[in-house]
C-alpha cells in the first residue's frame, strides 16, 4: 500500500473512466412541453425523458403546485415530525385508493422508496431473491440488508423455482424482489409465475412500478395489474417522477405492512417529507391518469408503432414489452454514443446507455416515447437512426 492523497487517487481513477469512454459531464437541459428540451441553445425533439403522458408541464399540475408553493415552500421536517401536511395525508389517501390498497407512504424518492422498503422488511434471517435486471435502487436495498442475497434471471424460472425450493426452510422469511417494468428494455416481469412460486414456498413478492404507475394496465396501475397479481404481492413500489410528471416514491400494501413501513423505513423518516406543493401537483397528476384513459391508450399505439417501425427497418430492437421504452441495440460503447451524439446535431435526443448501466456489449439507444410524440416524428427519428448505425463489414 501507498500513502497517496486521495485528491490523487480520484483523479487517476476519473482519468481511467476518461481512457475508457466512461466519463459522463453534467450538462444543463431546459425542459419544454410536448417532449422538447432544450440543450446548449438548440431545442431538439427529446426522446430521453419518462414523462411518458405529458404531465410535467401540463397547466393544471403546475397551477396545483403554484396554489402550494406561494405560501410554503418546504415541508420543514420529516413526515413523523411536523413534515406531513394535509397535502400529504390526502396523497397518501389518493395513492391507496388508486392502487386498491389499504395504505400508502410517501417517500422522498423512487430511489427511496425502494431503499427504505427492502431494508425495513428483510432482516438478517431473511432471504432476497433479485432478478439480475431490476434496477440499482432495488439491487443497493438488497446490499445493504443483513439479508442473504440471491441473484436470479428471469428467464430462467426454473433454476429460481430450484433454488427456492431447496433453501427455503433456511430462512424465517423469503422476498422475492423485482422491477415490474425493466427500464432498460421496456419488458414486464413474470409477475404471475413469480407470485405462483412465492405461494407454494409461502414467500413474499415485492415489485417496483417505476416504469408502470399511470401507464400500463386498464387502469394505470401497471405490471401488476397487467399481469393480475395486485393483489398477491405484499409492497407494491411507486414513483411520482415518470408518467405523473413530478417528484417522490411511494410504497402501498396493508396497512399493517404500511404502518411498520412508516416507523422503519429510515430513509422515510429520517428525510425531510415532500414539499407540500408537489403533493398538491401530485394530486392533480393521479386525478389525470384517472380521468384521461385515453392518454395511456394513446401512448400504447405510439409504442406499438415504434417498435414496428423500427424492426421494419431491420434496427436490432430487445424485446415486446408493452411499456414506452424502445431499446435500439448497439454493442459497441463508441459507436453508440457516436450515434447519440450525431442524432443531437440532427434535432434528436436519444440518450445512449452503456456500461456500468448495461452489461459490456449491450449498449443501446434508449428511445422513450410521450404521449406528445407523434408517429411521423417517431418514423423519422428511426429513419435517421438507421442511416448512423454502423452496418457490419461484409467477409470476402
Amino acid at each position: 500500500m501507498t500513502n497517496v492523497p486521495t485528491s490523487d487517487v480520484l483523479r487517476q481513477r476519473l482519468a481511467r473512466l476518461d481512457s475508457e469512454g466512461r466519463l459522463r459531464s453534467a450538462r444543463q437541459v431546459e425542459s419544454l412541453p410536448n417532449a422538447r428540451c432544450r440543450i446548449d441553445g438548440r431545442e431538439l425533439v427529446n426522446f430521453g425523458a419518462n414523462d411518458y403522458l405529458n404531465l410535467a408541464h401540463d397547466s393544471r399540475v403546475c397551477d396545483a403546485f403554484a396554489g402550494v408553493a406561494n405560501r410554503q415552500v418546504g415541508s420543514t421536517a420529516s413526515s413523523l415530525i411536523v413534515g406531513r401536511s394535509k397535502y400529504h395525508a390526502q396523497l397518501e389517501d389518493a395513492l391507496a385508493r388508486f392502487e386498491q390498497c389499504e395504505a400508502a407512504l410517501l417517500f422522498p424518492t423512487g430511489f427511496a422508496a425502494n431503499l427504505g422498503t427492502i431494508q425495513a422488511l428483510a432482516g438478517r434471517q431473511d432471504a432476497l431473491f433479485c432478478d439480475r435486471d431490476n434496477h440499482a435502487s432495488l439491487i443497493d436495498a438488497a446490499r445493504g440488508t443483513k439479508a442473504h442475497i440471491h441473484v436470479y434471471e428471469h428467464q430462467h424460472r426454473d433454476c429460481l423455482s430450484r433454488e427456492l425450493r431447496r433453501q427455503r426452510s433456511e430462512f424465517e422469511q423469503v422476498f422475492l424482489v423485482t422491477d415490474g417494468v425493466f427500464s432498460m428494455d421496456g419488458c414486464i416481469a413474470p409477475l404471475d409465475e413469480l407470485c405462483a412460486l412465492a405461494e407454494q414456498q409461502s414467500a413474499a413478492v415485492i415489485v417496483d412500478e417505476a416504469h408502470g404507475t399511470g401507464v400500463l394496465g386498464e387502469y394505470g396501475r401497471g405490471a401488476s395489474e397487467v399481469t393480475g397479481v395486485e393483489s398477491r404481492t405484499l409492497v407494491r413500489v411507486g414513483t411520482l417522477s415518470k408518467a405523473l410528471g413530478g417528484l417522490g416514491g411511494f410504497a402501498v400494501g396493508s396497512r399493517d405492512t404500511i404502518e411498520w413501513l412508516r416507523n422503519t423505513a429510515r430513509p422515510q423518516f429520517f428525510s425531510t417529507a415532500l414539499p407540500p406543493a408537489m403533493c398538491a401537483a401530485m394530486l392533480e397528476s393521479l386525478r389525470i391518469v384517472q380521468d384521461e384513459p385515453e392518454r395511456r391508450i394513446i401512448l400504447r399505439n405510439l409504442n406499438r408503432h415504434a417498435r414496428d417501425t423500427a424492426r421494419s427497418f431491420n434496427l436490432d430492437v430487445l424485446g415486446n414489452g408493452p411499456a414506452p421504452i424502445i431499446p435500439i441495440v448497439i454493442p459497441e460503447e463508441s459507436d453508440v454514443v457516436h450515434v447519440s451524439n450525431q442524432l443531437q446535431e440532427q434535432g434528436w435526443f436519444v440518450p445512449a446507455i452503456r456500461p456500468p448501466t448495461v452489461p459490456p456489449g449491450t449498449c443501446r439507444l434508449r428511445m422513450s416515447v410521450s404521449v406528445a410524440h407523434s408517429e411521423d416524428e417517431i418514423k423519422a427519428l428511426l429513419e435517421a437512426i438507421v442511416g448512423l448505425v454502423p452496418r457490419p463489414s461484409q467477409g470476402t
